[in-house]
This record gives C-alpha cells, sequence and structure tokens, in this order.
C-alpha cells in the first residue's frame, strides 16, 4: 500500500482535476493518521491500513434488493396461490428485514455462516436465515458477528487486535474485516504517557525528562520532548528521571566548629541531575526486587537520599573550618563602620577589623563554594551536580556560651566606641590648633606685605616729585624772568618769619633788594 507523504497529500487535495473526489482510496485514511501522537508507530511502520474504509458504501454488506410494495404483490400471491394456509406458510418460507439508515443487522443462513444487511428492505427466500437481535448503529464502535466485524477507531486512539497472536494496529478510521483469526481487543487512548499496547510499549517524555528503559539487559535512556516506541516485549520501561532543578531541606545537624564549639546546622542543598544515563546505572534503583515492572519505584528516592548525604558531610567539613567566636566581633565592627560613617575618624586597625568581619563566617558565600566542591568531587561521578548548600541557621547547643560570646562582643563593641570617641577628640583639636597657627601666618604675611607695598608707593611718589621739580627747574633756565621771580619768591620764603636787610658790596645788587614785614 503506498504511503503518502504531507506534500502529496495537500497537492492531490488542492488538484481541481479530482475536486470533490480523492485520487487514491487510501489517502484519507493517511490524513487520519498524519499527526505527532501516531509518528513513532508510523516510523516503525505498525499502522494496518488494509482493513480501511473510506466510506460506508465501501463495506461489504448484505445490499437492500426489494420494497414494501414489491413484498406485498408477493404475499398477495402466495396467498393465491395457497389459499387458506398461504398466510401462514408465506413468514416460514420468506424473510423480510427492515434495517434503519445508519446501522446493520446480524444475520446468519442455513450453513451457520454469519453475515451483515445493510441498511434499506431486504427479502430472503430461505427459512433456514435469521436475524441474531436487532439493528445495530454503526456509530457504536465495534461491531462483531461471529468472523464479522466492523470497527471506529476515533482520532486520538489506536485499534488494537490481535490475529494468531500478533497484534495488529488499526489507525483512525472505519474499518471492516472477515476473518475467524482476527479479533479486537480494545481502543488505546494515546493521551497517556505510558500506553502498553501488547509487546509494545510508547512512552511520551516530557522536556526536563528522560526514560530509563531496559533492553534485554542493556539500558538505554530515551530523551524528553518526544514519543518513543519500545517494539517488543523484552524492552521494558522502567522509570521517568527529572532533570529539574531538586531543592531539599537537609536535617538539622551538630557539628563542631574549628574553635570546639558544637552547633545545631539547619541548611538547604539545590541539585539536579546532568547525566542521567550514568545517574541511572550507578545510583538509582531501576529495577524491582521481585521482577516485576509495576513494583519498580516511579522515584529518584535512593538517589536523593544519596545527594542529601553527601551534602551533610561537606557541610560539616565546612563548618569544622570556621571559628564561630569570630562571628561575635561583628558588633564591633558594625560600630566601627557606624562612628565611621557618622564622620569620626577610625583607625587603620579598626577599618581592617571592619573590612575582615563585614561577614559572618558561617554564612560566607565564597567559603560555603568550597564546600560545594567538595560535594561534587562525589555526586559527579554518579551524574549529579549540587548548585549550591545554604545555611539558614546555626546555633550553639550551649546557651551559656551563647551569652557569654554575646556580652564579649557587646564589651568589644563599646570599647571600640570610647577609643573612637576619644580619637575623634584629639583629631578635632589638632584641626583646631593648625587652624589658629595658619591664621597667624596669613595676617602676618599681609601686614607685611601692605607695608612693602606703601615704602614702594613712597618711594615712587618721591622719585615722581623729584623728576618734576628737575623738569621745572630746566624750564626755568629757559627764561630769566622765570628765574628772578623764582629767587624772588625763595627770598620771601626765606623771610616769611623775619624782617631782615641785606646789604649788597655793590650798587646792582641793590635792585634785588626785598624787603618783607
Amino acid at each position: 500500500m503506498k504511503d503518502y507523504s504531507a506534500d502529496e497529500i495537500k497537492a492531490q487535495l488542492l488538484d481541481k482535476k479530482h475536486e470533490g473526489e480523492y485520487h487514491d482510496p487510501h489517502l484519507y485514511g493517511n490524513m487520519l493518521e498524519d499527526s505527532p501522537a501516531y509518528s513513532a508507530i508510523r516510523k516503525a511502520n505498525l499502522l494496518v491500513s488494509q482493513y480501511r474504509r473510506d466510506t460506508l458504501d465501501d463495506l461489504d454488506l448484505l445490499k437492500p434488493n426489494t420494497t414494501k410494495s414489491k413484498n406485498l404483490r408477493r404475499k398477495i400471491g402466495y396467498y393465491l396461490r395457497f389459499p387458506g394456509c398461504g398466510i401462514f406458510m408465506y413468514p416460514f418460507f420468506n424473510k423480510e428485514y427492515l434495517v434503519p439508515a445508519g446501522h446493520v443487522l446480524k444475520l446468519r443462513n442455513e450453513e451457520g455462516g454469519y453475515f451483515l444487511a445493510g441498511p434499506g428492505m431486504h427479502y430472503i427466500n430461505n427459512m433456514y436465515v435469521h436475524s441474531v437481535g436487532r439493528p445495530v448503529p454503526l456509530d457504536s464502535g465495534h461491531i462483531e458477528h461471529g468472523d464479522c466485524a466492523i470497527l471506529f477507531v476515533d482520532q486520538g486512539y489506536i485499534g488494537f487486535a490481535m490475529d494468531r497472536g500478533q497484534p495488529v494496529l488499526l489507525p483512525p478510521g472505519l474499518h471492516q474485516w472477515k476473518s475467524d483469526t482476527l479479533k479486537f481487543e480494545r481502543n488505546i487512548d494515546l493521551q497517556d504517557h505510558i500506553i502498553h499496547i501488547g509487546p509494545y510499549t510508547l512512552l511520551t517524555v516530557d522536556e526536563g525528562y528522560a526514560a530509563v528503559t531496559q533492553n534485554n539487559g542493556r539500558q538505554v535512556v530515551l530523551p524528553g520532548g518526544e514519543v518513543h516506541l519500545l517494539d517488543h516485549k523484552n524492552w521494558k520501561f522502567e522509570k521517568f528521571m527529572t532533570m529539574k532543578i531538586q531543592t531539599d531541606n537537609l536535617e538539622r545537624i551538630q557539628a563542631t566548629s574549628a574553635d570546639n564549639i558544637i552547633m545545631n546546622v539547619t541548611s538547604t542543598v539545590n541539585w539536579r541531575i546532568v547525566d542521567v544515563e550514568c545517574a541511572a546505572t550507578l545510583a538509582a534503583e531501576t529495577m524491582a526486587i521481585s521482577g516485576r515492572q509495576k513494583d519498580t519505584s516511579a522515584d529518584i528516592s535512593k538517589l536523593r537520599e544519596d545527594v542529601l548525604k553527601q551534602a551533610i558531610a561537606s557541610l560539616s567539613s565546612f563548618i569544622a573550618s570556621v571559628n564561630y567566636s569570630d562571628s561575635f566581633h561583628l558588633a564591633a565592627a558594625a560600630q566601627a563602620s557606624a562612628s565611621s560613617a557618622e564622620g569620626i575618624p577610625v583607625s587603620s586597625a579598626a577599618q581592617q577589623t571592619t573590612q575582615n568581619s563585614r561577614d559572618n563566617p558561617m554564612f560566607d558565600v565564597y567559603r560555603m563554594k568550597s564546600a560545594v566542591e567538595h560535594a561534587n568531587t562525589v555526586t559527579r561521578k554518579y551524574g549529579i551536580e549540587i548548585m549550591s548548600i545554604n545555611i539558614i541557621s546555626a546555633n550553639p547547643c550551649d546557651a551559656n556560651l551563647t551569652r557569654a560570646l554575646a556580652s564579649g562582643a557587646v564589651a568589644a563593641a563599646e570599647a571600640l566606641q570610647a577609643e573612637t570617641t576619644a580619637r575623634g577628640k584629639a583629631k578635632a583639636l589638632k584641626i583646631n590648633a593648625e587652624a589658629e597657627s595658619g591664621a597667624r601666618k596669613i595676617q602676618a604675611e599681609a601686614e607685611a606685605e601692605a607695608l612693602k607695598i606703601n615704602a614702594e608707593a613712597e618711594s615712587k611718589a618721591t622719585l615722581m616729585k623729584a623728576e618734576a621739580d628737575m623738569d621745572a627747574a630746566k624750564m626755568l633756565e629757559q627764561s630769566e624772568v622765570a628765574v628772578e621771580l623764582a629767587k624772588i619768591r625763595e627770598s620771601a620764603g626765606a623771610l616769611a618769619t623775619n624782617s631782615k636787610l641785606f646789604f649788597a658790596k655793590e650798587p646792582d645788587y641793590m635792585k634785588n633788594l626785598f624787603s618783607v614785614q
């Protein structure tokens, strides 16, 4: 039988030359199972289409051969031929059946054979033929009458039948057969994840999961996001394994820190399966001791238990490397940090202490990575990756020890605060002294600069006056009258406060005599 591809089906359906009819009687059937639900079965070539019928007219049924008027004429002729007893003899030797539309009638003949009558009026001139029950609707799903059978398989189902010990898988559609050995078993819904079809097993594996199967003792892991067919009885499904991230609570444990403090620790672990084949082979329980498939556990409880034990061991190793008492210095460090934020200077030693104690060593993410790596060195050998181990709480078992450590932390914080305050005051006094000294220095420099500027100004003024006098003298030299007037003015200046008389040696000097009262 020819198997059509999806493109060929579309081409024939769109071909106007064949509009209203199919190019091949089996074409419509191929369309019915052209669905992802049937892909794995089709690839294995297990679908049997030889019994499929495209329409009701293709069914092998007894065709109607009469009408009510013909039957009436037969009865009248029979009554006339055998007056008196013809009315009793006719139904004994002649059979009339009316089969409604959409129904079939089960009949048996004189040889014990089985056959089905289709819709319409039927006349059978045989006293040994008789009907079995009433007409049966064709849409009842399955009609079986001796070696005759009619079957409707809905979309999304597979018809499962057996023929001499061999499974027969019937695709969606209308089927009819006449066989002494082919027996219909049931319609199988394809929506389930695990479907047993006789010796076959159909698996639908979601993304994020993997299916672990066993093929004659050899483990086969099937990936997710696909439908897989296990095509013989000894290829058995064992379990689904999730590849999603798992988060589990670790049981409360008691662990000893590096400073010998016994602590109660509560934590969680995040992990996932990265190598399903390795995990299924080395760690997960996949085979039931009883040998029965239904007794196989569907979860990964043993695998989970192994991961949690390893996580606890690595966490205990991490705690053993931590000094728990260091965490109580956080109060002092926090106080130092707060003082620095308020503008109070903190010594370099205190700043270093603040930096080193910023994180509680029990909750140090970077140091915890070493514990994760320690765990993964073991778990990766059986296909598991631990992503993180997270401590939720870690408290000493001894409450008195906790109070003592807390008191020491408070005292350390108070001492550090007092030291920080004293250092701040000293720093302030130093700043004030430096400010006053700087102010005096600036004032002295300003006064010196002022004196310098004044001296330079006076020098420049004297120089300018001398230059002016020199210029004036030069101008007087050029005029005798001006010279004489200058002499008179100077003489007047000299005699301003006294009356004096000057006599010259010669009479010519008398002209220069000037008396002032």
